[in-house]
């Protein structure tokens, strides 16, 4: 920093005994000096010879002498015009469309007749078939003229002259985060928002939008998006391990616990290997069988010391998460990838391969990589159905590439450049790109080398470009830091509103226990707006269905029944998000039968407040029960090798009128002590087993609901005021009158608990007892079902 005044007066008190102390530290060797015979204005040495001015530090950068002045950066003379460096905010993006479909007129053996050998190529001097030669040799020497410089200078000089550097990481752990929120927003949030062809979105309803991550630890572009959409994103990583491997516990702009980061078969992260690759694509497709929605690559190594040559080291690189997009995207998915120089044979034949497998590609530069750069970005538009064949020839160059990898052999062309040439279209828009962006990239570096020169020079807009693009980005302009980690009762304030408040009874609140048909009468109106879901044996206070709240990574609390909150054994490991509360049980899930049965621990949601932050409490109880299983989906790890991993589940859900095909679909299991139990199958060949029901009404309590044979349609009755309203025709305002919240729901729920094997028999019965039986609840239900009739 500059000093703002020589006065003494304008200093802090250190700073001012400092000086005194300096001056008169400097007058005491002056003395000395002159007593040895120094003169003023003479230099030191027998012959005066010994230079008058002082080195000036700031010369002496990295490893070089005292004083050496470098005469690099003459290019610019230490001058630079700011009408040379234009602004474009937002950036241009200029789509390559390709309906026609010849992905699919592509044969395995069609494509292998195309690639070229020749010997390992060192130069990019003479590729200048998809660019103007002027521009390459340009590049090429503006890149020279920083051989001198080392990293601190470059590195001042790139901070003080790019427009678009304050920016930095905004409130991500790296600059990557920033390049993704940048490319997003270009793309009209192609990414986060992912539509088809026709403009419909491309996620389901009550579907996760399914990411993957590869070559890119540690994991800025997964940050953004985990920003951008939280829980309601499942992510699939894929990196080298290592010191570059995901940083999970550095996501402070999001959670990362929907996030699943895998090495492949070979545990290492290494995408070059095709048996990593195609256990990447089998571990996704075990989630989501159509595969991604989008996938990002962000690969990249040092190149230091040949810089102009980064193309060539990166071919493979380029082809395999190339490769690897194409194998694990669904149809109409979406791909961004990192890329560098694009002027060989053999880049643009891996472009012109994408260009072939999806509807639309773009090459762009966004704002955010530095203009000085070769960085740019290939984004590719909605997959085709069919590629399997471009597929099979990148999986069998990528295999030549690694048998060649000591040769001096080398694969230089993929594509046949006379069929390139016939796509004038696509020639044409490569030749473009390469010159527009070389030309950025020309007045990029002379713009850092007058900068480096000259240090009175400065980039004033850096300010008003950073809130320009923060703002249109949709980022915070606010600095990084750690999630706050409140106390529980400042958690719950947060998350309960007035629930917690006004009147906290409700949390304690027990359910309402069915010990007979009498307690049934007197509880259910109308069968049809009941429903139920199975809940395991409370073998012991662990068990018991409860309210679980999660402050903070690995900090899961339950509410007991001495109403408070205990944090949950660290045994049992619950990736649950933080600022989530729901109402859940902790229940044992088995595999195998008799000796060889095995037991977990598993967290089954049965209904929801607030989830990741995301308040749901007051949505219709269908649409909880729903964001609950897309929470639990989101979260849940089944196919982790890691034992300590404990399931998170949603609790399956069911029509009370039809609790007799619940009891058809469960069977006994010999548990280990040879005892026979009625148990409920899950989906990953365990099961657990219920000890009773939880039954829940959807329905305010003065509403129920009837069927109106008039009109054929469902409609809902207020039993106090008499108003009906059609399930379709529900005014704006009155769901929330009709459709209980979570609190009503849990305040009202009932609990048929099952204390005798007996109870769920299917014909067992007995006379005067207190114990309700299977077939005392079927025989209510047939009766509310005749008497609706």
């Amino acid at each position: 920093m500059e000093e703002q005044s020589d006065d003494e007066n304008y200093e802090p008190g250190p700073k001012k005994i400092k000086r005194e102390w300096v001056k008169s530290y400097s007058n005491k060797v002056m003395g000395m000096m002159k007593k040895m015979g120094y003169e003023n204005d003479k230099g030191l040495g027998k012959s005066n010879q010994g230079r008058l001015e002082p080195i000036i530090a700031v010369q002496q950068d990295g490893r070089r002498g005292f004083g050496l002045k470098l005469d690099t950066v003459q290019m610019s003379a230490g001058q630079w015009d700011p009408n040379c460096d234009e602004l474009e905010i937002p950036e241009p993006v200029l789509w390559l469309r390709n309906d026609r479909g010849d992905a699919n007129a592509y044969s395995l053996d069609h494509l292998m007749r195309q690639k070229l050998m020749g010997p390992k190529k060192n130069s990019l001097d003479d590729e200048t078939r998809y660019c103007d030669p002027a521009i390459l040799d340009h590049i090429l020497n503006a890149k020279t003229v920083f051989d001198d410089l080392n990293d601190n200078e470059k590195r001042r000089a790139r901070s003080r002259c790019n427009p678009f550097e304050t920016i930095r990481s905004s409130i991500f752990l790296n600059r990557a985060a920033v390049k993704m929120a940048n490319i997003d927003t270009m793309c009209d949030n192609m990414f986060t928002e992912p539509k088809d062809q026709d403009g419909n979105s491309l996620v389901g309803p009550d579907e996760l939008l399914y990411f993957t991550d590869m070559c890119a630890g540690p994991g800025g572009f997964s940050e953004y998006v985990l920003f951008r959409k939280s829980w309601e994103a499942k992510g699939f990583g894929f990196t080298l391990r290592g010191a570059n491997d995901f940083k999970l516990e550095k996501f402070f702009a999001a959670s990362p616990e929907s996030f699943d980061p895998f090495y492949g078969v070979h545990d290492d992260g290494n995408i070059f290997n095709q048996d990593n690759q195609d256990s990447l694509n089998e571990y996704i497709r075990k989630h989501t069988p159509q595969g991604v929605h989008f996938a990002m690559a962000d690969g990249g190594f040092s190149v230091e010391g040949q810089e102009n040559i980064q193309e060539i080291l990166s071919k493979q690189l380029y082809l395999c998460q190339f490769l690897t997009a194409l194998k694990i995207l669904r149809e109409n998915g979406n791909f961004v990838c990192k890329v560098f120089d694009l002027f060989t044979p053999f880049s643009v034949g891996l472009v012109y391969l994408m260009y072939k497998s999806f509807y639309q590609i773009a090459i762009i530069k966004p704002n955010s990589s530095r203009p000085a750069n070769s960085e740019r970005y290939l984004v590719c538009k909605n997959k085709r159905a069919d590629t399997d064949a471009i597929v099979n020839y990148l999986n069998a160059i990528n295999n030549l590439l690694n048998s060649n990898a000591d040769s001096e052999s080398d694969v230089m062309e993929i594509c046949d450049a006379k069929e390139m040439a016939e796509d004038e279209e696509f020639i044409r828009y490569i030749f473009e790109s390469n010159n527009n962006i070389g030309k950025n990239q020309i007045v990029g570096l002379h713009k850092i080398a007058a900068f480096a020169q000259n240090a009175d020079l400065k980039e004033t807009r850096q300010s008003e470009v950073r809130q320009k693009c923060l703002k249109l980005w949709s980022l915070p302009d606010k600095l990084r830091q750690a999630p706050e980690v409140k106390t529980t009762d400042g958690l719950l304030q947060d998350l309960l509103h007035e629930w917690w408040s006004q009147d906290r009874t409700w949390l304690g609140k027990p359910p309402t226990e069915m010990l007979d048909v009498a307690c049934l009468h007197q509880a259910i109106t109308n069968v049809n707006d009941w429903y139920f879901m199975p809940i395991g044996r409370e073998e012991t206070n662990i068990n018991a269905c409860t309210l679980f709240l999660c402050k903070s990574r690995g900090s899961l609390l339950r509410y007991t029944e001495h109403k408070k909150w205990e944090l949950v054994d660290v045994s049992t490991s619950f990736e649950v998000q933080p600022r989530s509360i729901f109402f859940g049980q902790i229940v044992y899930e088995f595999y195998g039968e008799g000796r060889s049965i095995q037991r977990v621990a598993a967290l089954h949601i049965i209904d929801g407040i607030c989830l990741g932050g995301i308040d749901i409490r007051r949505f219709p109880f269908h649409k909880r029960i729903s964001m609950c299983e897309k929470y639990a989906q989101s979260l849940n790890k089944p196919y982790k090798k890691d034992r300590n991993f404990c399931a998170l589940r949603s609790k399956p859900l069911f029509r009370l009128q039809d609790i007799n095909t619940f009891f058809n679909e469960m069977r006994h299991y010999t548990l280990k002590d040879a005892s026979q139990r009625f148990g409920y199958a899950l989906d990953d060949k365990k099961f657990f087993v219920p000890g009773g029901i939880l039954i829940f009404c959807e329905l305010c309590p003065t509403y129920v609901s009837a069927h109106s044979r008039s009109r054929n349609q469902l409609y809902y009755f207020n039993t106090t005021n008499k108003d009906a309203f059609f399930k379709d025709l529900i005014p704006e305002g009155k769901a929330v009158e009709i459709f209980a919240s979570f609190r009503t729901c849990y305040s009202r729920r009932l609990l048929w608990k099952w204390t005798n094997l007996r109870q769920v028999e299917e014909h067992a019965a007995e006379e005067n007892s207190k114990i309700l039986f299977r077939s005392d609840f079927l025989q209510f239900i047939a009766d509310k079902q005749i008497k609706r009739s």
